[in-house]
């Protein structure tokens, strides 16, 4: 049995609208309609402060320290080539006293990877007593609007895994699909880092063919995954996505026949999309709000356009450890 103890999120005091930093006014007309759906009002700016320097804050605040290994749970570009970040910010936080390594290139659902990593330490090794991941989350280049998903905004999230937890991982599962490797990228070679813009090789297969894989991978991932556990879906009191947008919020109600927390919403209109913090901030304000109590079933869905998607049930058994910073 293993489960998440602390979550220690960072949300920066800046706070811009997500028209300026979509830059609306330079926008077709098609895209400011979909900035207009999207359901964000604004996201948070860390004025230059790089990805891996918010994760590694956020791993500094966790109050139980004692975690023998470190998981950096990948951005959305590495400050450099060939280093390790992830051993870099294993040394700035001070959790240095044994392993470090990253998890990445599934994008939003790398997180569920370090977890599924972070259980098979814990399994592995019973005299290892935790393991951290951390995840910051910055834009690749200076434009936020990821046409035609969302917006991204900047923050960074710290966990603690243990073998108990106030949020106990009953199960989890993921799976990915190569066939949308290169869906979503940024040619970045050769170019400045004002020029780089994320970009969709093809809007119509992430719109229509992702969308619908989506649905059926989750359909039947959900129903294997309660099934191990003698559940159905109408046996979990609470569903959770990433932030993306509340046309994606509205997919998934539609698509399951569900309602999702409140937190996801509040969130996203906030903060907007913080990548891999998202699932962890979600969580983190569904129990400190009381949307989210002791004996709750939670089902976290989380996917990426790479693709990848995971499907993890927590048991919400007891009070959180839990922080949120302004920096």
């Amino acid at each position: 049995m293993f489960g998440i103890s602390e979550i220690v999120t960072i949300l920066p005091e800046k706070r811009v609208s997500a028209a300026e930093v979509a830059e609306r006014e330079d926008l077709a007309a098609t895209d400011r309609e979909i900035l207009e759906r999207l359901g964000i009002e604004s996201v948070r700016e860390a004025e230059g402060r790089p990805a891996t320097e918010l994760a590694t804050e956020a791993a500094r605040l966790l109050a139980d320290r004692s975690a023998a290994a470190f998981l950096l749970v990948g951005g959305r570009y590495p400050e450099l080539l060939t280093a390790s970040e992830a051993t870099r910010a294993q040394r700035d936080s001070g959790l240095t006293d044994g392993l470090a390594m990253g998890v990445s290139e599934l994008g939003c659902v790398s997180v569920s990877a370090a977890l599924m990593v972070g259980r098979g330490l814990l399994a592995a090794d019973p005299a290892l007593p935790g393991v951290v991941l951390a995840h910051g989350n910055r834009p690749p280049g200076s434009r936020r609007y990821r046409r035609p998903v969302t917006v991204n905004g900047d923050g960074a999230m710290a966990l603690r895994l243990a073998r108990d937890g106030a949020l106990r991982i009953v199960d989890i599962a993921l799976e990915t699909n190569g066939d949308y490797w290169d869906l979503f990228q940024v040619d970045y070679l050769g170019k400045p880092f004002a020029e780089w813009q994320e970009a969709c090789a093809d809007l119509r297969r992430y719109s229509f063919s992702l969308a619908v894989e989506s649905k059926k991978r989750f359909a039947r991932m959900n129903e294997e995954l309660l099934g191990r556990q003698g559940l159905a879906m109408e046996d979990v009191d609470h569903f959770v996505t990433q932030n993306l947008s509340l046309g994606a919020f509205d997919f998934y109600e539609q698509s399951f026949d569900i309602s999702l927390a409140a937190a996801c919403r509040s969130n996203l209109r906030a903060y907007g999309h913080v990548g891999s913090t998202d699932i962890a901030l979600n969580l983190q304000t569904g129990l400190a709000e009381g949307e989210f109590r002791t004996g709750d079933l939670v089902l976290v869905m989380n996917n990426s356009p790479v693709a990848a998607w995971s499907s993890m049930l927590v048991e919400v058994t007891g009070p959180l450890r839990s922080a949120v910073h302004r920096s």
